[in-house]
């Protein structure tokens, strides 16, 4: 296995939904499955499609996470 199959790997492994990011990554489900089981390996372009993903879902957390405890200090 590669390093970049390894790494999206660990990413895919990151998430609770792995339909959900191969949706926001606009790759299908079934090649992340594949990637995740080591029937196939990353390329380049998948790989920045789903650390792109991340990136998204990661920033979205936090502003989530800030607004949560803005709230929990107005209360």
């Amino acid at each position: 296995m590669t390093r970049l199959t390894d790494a999206v790997r660990k990413g895919i492994d990151a998430v609770p939904n792995v339909s959900a990011l191969a949706k926001a990554a606009g790759v299908s489900q079934s090649l992340l499955a594949r990637i995740q089981t080591g029937e196939r390996q990353a390329t380049p372009a998948v790989a920045r499609k789903v650390a792109q993903a991340l990136i998204v879902w990661g920033a979205k957390a936090v502003r989530a996470a800030g607004r949560i405890r803005q709230a929990i200090a107005r209360t």
